[in-house]
C-alpha cells in the first residue's frame, strides 16, 4: 500500500490499481507497522532535469521572433506556478494554458492570451499556430489542443517541451528538446540560466509578434450581444427565474 501510494504521488500522479487475492483478504495476519520509506528499483521519477538541454531551449526561447509559451495542469501538480509567472515576466513572451492548467498564470495579465483548443480564443489559438518557438511546460498536446499532429506539424516551429513523465514527451507531436524532470526544478534551473546571460530577445522582433497578437485579440471573440432578450444565451450562464 506504501508503493501504491508512492507511485500515485509522485511523478505523474495518477490512479495506481491494488489487486489483493481473495484468499489474503481473508486471512488474519499480525499487524507489523506500516514503512516510513519506500524504494522501487522498478520506478523511480526523474526530478532534475538535464542542464544540456535547458540550456538548449534558452538559447532558442532568446533567440525566437515569435516565441510562445504553452502550459498545462503539470505546472499546477507541480506547485511551479511561481515559476512560471518569473519566466513569463522576464521574457515578457505572450502565454496560454490548457484548461487543466488555468490559474497557473493570472488571467487579468496581458501577457496571457486565454485558454487555447477547440474552446479557446482566436489570439490562443493562432498564436500556437503561428509561432516559431514553442515552449511547452506540464502539457501533452491533446486533440483538443493541437487537432490533427500531421497539420500542426505541417507548420515549422522548434518545440521544447518539459514534463516529468517521459512517456509524455513526443508522444503525439515530435519535440526538438525534450527535457524530462520536475517542472518546478526545470523552470527553476532555467530562470538562473537566464539571469546569468547577457543575451536578450529581439525586441524589435518580439514588439512586431505583439502586434500582431493585439490584431487578432481586437476581434474579442468572446464577445456576445448581452441585449437581446428573446433567444437564450449560453455564454451569459444564468437565466434569472421571474416569478
Amino acid at each position: 500500500m506504501k508503493k501504491a501510494f508512492h507511485v500515485a504521488r509522485t511523478g505523474r500522479p495518477g490512479p495506481v490499481v491494488v489487486d489483493i487475492p481473495k484468499d489474503v483478504s481473508f486471512k488474519k495476519a499480525t499487524y507489523s507497522g506500516y514503512p516510513q520509506t519506500v524504494e522501487m528499483r522498478s520506478y523511480n521519477p526523474v526530478k532534475k532535469g538535464h542542464s544540456g538541454q535547458i540550456r538548449k531551449a534558452l538559447q532558442l526561447l532568446l533567440s525566437a521572433k515569435r516565441p510562445y509559451i504553452y502550459t498545462g495542469g503539470g505546472v499546477l501538480l507541480a506547485n511551479a506556478c511561481q515559476e512560471l509567472r518569473t519566466l513569463v515576466d522576464m521574457l515578457g513572451y505572450p502565454v496560454t494554458h490548457t484548461l487543466m492548467g488555468l490559474g497557473a498564470y493570472p488571467a487579468s495579465d496581458k501577457k496571457y492570451l486565454g485558454m487555447l483548443g477547440m474552446h479557446g480564443t482566436i489570439e490562443a489559438n493562432n498564436a500556437m499556430q503561428n509561432c516559431d518557438v514553442l515552449l511547452a511546460v506540464g502539457a501533452r498536446f491533446d486533440d483538443r489542443v493541437v487537432g490533427n499532429p500531421k497539420h500542426f506539424m505541417s507548420v515549422e516551429r522548434k518545440i521544447i517541451h518539459i514534463d516529468i513523465d517521459p512517456s509524455s514527451i513526443s508522444k503525439r507531436v515530435k519535440v526538438d528538446v525534450p527535457i524530462v524532470g520536475d517542472v518546478k526544478d526545470v523552470l527553476t534551473e532555467l530562470i538562473a540560466m537566464i539571469k546569468e546571460t547577457t543575451a536578450q530577445p529581439d525586441e524589435g522582433a518580439l514588439a512586431q509578434w505583439w502586434t500582431q497578437i493585439e490584431a487578432w485579440r481586437s476581434r474579442d471573440c468572446l464577445q456576445f450581444n448581452r441585449h437581446n432578450k428573446e433567444v437564450i444565451k449560453p455564454q451569459y450562464g444564468s437565466i434569472p427565474c421571474s416569478t
